[in-house]
């Protein structure tokens, strides 16, 4: 896909102030989380300095990190958006993406226990993403398709995961809103290697709703603006959207960020300057995964 890249020197000036803005905020913000604190700012700050070569930015990155660590406890909640799934999502993601290194066992034995139980003894609240059951899902999957994969209790809290959720969708008892996160939730559960089998008909099953047969590419993944949504639903329906990816980097082009209201990954400063980094490398959209 070929994407018009912005003026060179205009776009690096928009990366500095966001630069700056980050740096101020990364270290002020009481929340530690992915889509809206600390977490998701250390995606954007890794991937600046790949870009720059600048070893400063990395520090900052490992820095947020280690604060991270400092507030998150025992009873931290599990959900994606702002709890313990999504922190450890993007700590994972960090380790895949060769930004860290570390000893997998000791540095998600915290993580892997807290996550455990949530998934085996808590009730959720719904199956949304952002605060519910296939968010708990996510970070099981994503910790397997790292060095997690041969921990059997990560696997034993990923099948009563899924299970819980097929059962759902046999009875046909989800509500529309939940549909696509679940759908979502399926699809990458049945991309791990010997997941397929056991959950394929549960993938297809969804495939009668509406919201996936005939998606509505408008409204469908509520919480991400158009850009990323795009980018989403290309990966999960067989649709392509390259026209539609292209124009809206358009709109995206001449949009005024100094509208934005909040500093996360989702949809603030952070988001923007990621949108930032990926106008220079339009291939590397593997942070969206994260959202």
């Amino acid at each position: 896909m070929k994407i018009v890249l912005l003026d060179t020197k205009f776009e690096m000036k928009q990366l500095t102030q966001i630069t700056h803005r980050l740096i101020i905020n990364g270290t002020s913000t009481e929340q530690p989380g992915l889509y809206y604190g600390k977490t998701g700012i250390a995606v954007f700050f890794f991937h600046y300095a790949r870009k720059t070569g600048n070893e400063l930015f990395q520090d900052y990155a490992i820095d947020l990190i280690s604060e991270i660590m400092k507030q998150i406890t025992d009873t931290y909640p599990a959900r994606y958006d702002t709890g313990l799934a999504g922190i450890g999502a993007g700590f994972e993601y960090f380790l895949q993406n060769g930004f860290i290194e570390t000893d997998d066992d000791d540095f998600f034995e915290d993580f892997d226990t807290r996550m455990y139980r949530a998934a085996m003894y808590e009730p959720y609240p719904n199956l949304n993403l952002e605060a519910g059951l296939t968010g708990w899902g996510r970070y099981f999957i994503s910790r397997l398709l790292g060095n997690g994969y041969k921990n059997s209790k990560l696997h034993k809290a990923l099948i009563h995961i899924a299970n819980e959720i097929s059962k759902k969708v046999f009875e046909n008892t989800i509500p529309e809103s939940e549909q696509s996160d679940v759908y979502r939730f399926l699809h990458d559960l049945t991309k791990l290697p010997g997941y397929a089998e056991k959950y394929s008909k549960s993938m297809q099953q969804c495939v009668i709703w509406k919201c996936i047969n005939k998606p509505d590419i408008q409204n469908i993944f509520p919480y991400m603006d158009n850009l990323k949504r795009l980018y989403i639903c290309q990966n999960y329906f067989n649709i392509d959207l390259t026209q539609e990816i292209a124009q809206e980097w358009e709109k995206w082009k001449k949009s005024d960020n100094s509208l934005l209201t909040d500093i996360g990954l989702l949809n603030g400063w952070t988001a923007e300057g990621m949108l930032n980094l990926t106008s220079f490398h339009a291939h590397n959209v593997s942070w969206i995964k994260l959202l």
